[in-house]
């Protein structure tokens, strides 16, 4: 794969476009607490899927691995009724940045470190779960 590839180009254009709509939505998800609707966190998980997706068909490692990680905090904000805590919302926020970053330089992502972000959504959801802020 090289730059000028035409499906890694398409794929990094889209991915730029849902990684701003992700992060609307997570600023948006932050402020209306328990009355989020459906719609608003079905998009977004929708957005997180979309791009573990299509780095995995690109074989894009490091990329799909933080989505994925991403895509499952949002599916237990979705279907298990995770509180999204402010904690939560910023290590989201910190891996969709960490995620622009590697798809700005998609052709050395797989050589970056995703570990910070990683544990960051980890520990989010830990302490959420146990009740701690």
């Amino acid at each position: 794969m090289t730059t000028g590839d035409r499906l890694l180009d398409i794929f990094q254009e889209e991915t730029l476009e849902r990684l701003d709509h992700l992060e609307e939505g997570l600023l948006n998800l932050e402020n209306c607490t328990s009355e989020c609707t459906p719609e608003l966190i079905n998009s977004i998980f929708r957005d997180a899927h979309s791009i573990k997706a299509g780095s995995n068909l690109l074989k894009l490692k490091r990329i799909e691995e933080l989505s994925h990680k991403l895509e499952n905090v949002l599916e237990m904000i979705r279907s298990e009724g995770l509180i999204p805590t402010e904690l939560i919302i910023t290590a989201s926020l910190e891996a969709v940045d960490k995620l622009r970053v590697l798809i700005e330089d998609i052709l050395n992502s797989d050589s970056k470190s995703i570990r910070l972000q990683k544990t960051m959504l980890e520990v989010s959801v830990q302490r959420a779960l146990s009740g701690e802020n």
